[in-house]
């Protein structure tokens, strides 16, 4: 029942991801769910998907019948008009068509609801492998970002620096190979912010090649997910693949024969002697199987339930190590990240020690400059180690099969 209601749930949403107007995925979402929707609407895969439940609607509706073919109307007359001349004549009227047995009808119908229930299981992992995608961008750009956030604090600090030292070498405290040095070391974290910056426009554009819109949400970690989807999307994929693969062994098992013909005739009989005789004809026609006709079928249906087998049991193989290791990255994450902002702290005391030094005249200026590099380097680190974090809080959500 759980597994029904995912489906249903993700239907709702695919039906009205697709409706919606195409000039909101210009919009800059407020939210990683809004950009899956976008994301969603654009995908060919989805389109594709979506376009097939009109396929198994006209399947299910196709099994509904008892008709098997397309039914045959005949007429046919016979006279000895050109022979005999005695006044002999027949005429007949006659309506058959191939009639599904109910076993094959049964069985038919069953293929066609699992063929429905596949799709829709294909729809739902769709759109998770979808999510994982956007996940993934998403944190790129907010990685991307983050270096360009604080090369541009680094280049302003050199700045004041080089500043600092332009001054007192005009007033003569300091050399002019100093301000040459610092000048140096302010130009080349410039070249690293215009560096940042092309790496954050190709991250945006990756980003929104996959969803359409100009701008990524605000980067904030997700909640790890404490209720999860039974079955997993993934394994709801393969299980739904193992059952259409078992309704199709099933369709040849109840299907050996082609469906018997049924038909009904009228007759009419004249000749020269009697007055005309009217007569109504039933006839069936029933098809002899053979093993030359259906153990090719069995043979493919029967390869098909072992690949599908053999890939759910993979799929759940695959989806229970996916967040066995994304539990432990959330983890390392977490500790590299208290590792970080310690580093940090001391950085950034160090730093402060010796601006105080260097501004008393007591440290010099490659003292500084070292020191404005590791406080680079520390923050640098402790960015992107809270972009790892909320990086592994996606995918470790991703395993567990939650969509945004």
């Amino acid at each position: 029942m759980r597994a029904h209601l995912l489906i249903h749930h993700l239907c709702m949403v695919t039906a009205l991801a697709l409706i919606a107007p195409i000039a909101q995925s210009q919009v800059a979402p407020t939210s990683l769910h809004t950009a899956v929707e976008a994301a969603w609407q654009r995908s060919p895969q989805a389109r594709t998907l979506v376009a097939r439940q009109d396929e198994t609607a006209a399947g299910r509706e196709a099994a509904q019948s008892w008709i098997a073919g397309s039914p045959t109307i005949g007429l046919s007359q016979r006279s000895d008009r050109w022979t005999d001349r005695t006044g002999v004549r027949e005429d007949e009227v006659s309506l058959s068509a191939p009639i599904w047995l109910p076993a094959q009808k049964s069985a038919r119908q069953g293929q066609a609801e699992a063929s429905a229930q596949e799709l829709d299981a294909q729809l739902a992992n769709a759109m998770l492998s979808l999510a994982g995608e956007v996940r993934d961008r998403f944190w790129a750009v907010a990685s991307a970002k983050e270096a360009l956030a604080e090369a541009v604090e680094h280049q302003h600090h050199l700045e004041a620096t080089a500043d600092e030292v332009m001054r007192r070498v005009k007033v003569g405290d300091m050399a002019r190979t100093d301000a040459l040095l610092a000048q140096q070391e302010a130009l080349a974290a410039k070249a690293a912010v215009l560096d940042a910056q092309v790496k954050v426009q190709e991250a945006l554009s990756r980003y929104t090649a996959l969803t359409g819109l100009s701008d990524a949400p605000t980067p904030e970690p997700e909640p790890i997910a404490t209720t999860v989807p039974d079955p997993h999307p993934r394994l709801l994929a393969a299980r739904a693949g193992v059952q259409a693969a078992q309704a199709s062994l099933n369709v040849v098992n109840k299907t050996r024969n082609d469906p018997p013909t049924l038909g009904v005739a009228m007759r009419r009989e004249r000749d020269a002697t009697s007055s005309p005789l009217s007569s109504v004809i039933l006839a069936v026609q029933i098809p002899i199987g053979t093993n030359a006709r259906n153990r090719p079928l069995e043979a493919a249906a029967r390869t098909q339930i072992e690949t599908a087998t053999a890939e759910a049991t993979q799929a759940e193989a695959l989806i229970a190590a996916d967040i066995n290791v994304a539990r432990h990255q959330v983890a390392a994450s977490q500790q590299s990240l208290e590792a970080a902002s310690s580093r940090l702290a001391m950085a950034r005391e160090h730093f402060q020690l010796t601006d105080k030094a260097f501004r008393l005249g007591e440290r010099g200026l490659v003292d500084l400059l070292r020191a404005q590099t590791l406080l680079h380097e520390a923050a640098t680190a402790e960015r992107q180690q809270r972009v790892a974090l909320g990086l592994a809080h996606a995918r470790l959500n991703q395993a567990l099969g939650i969509i945004p």
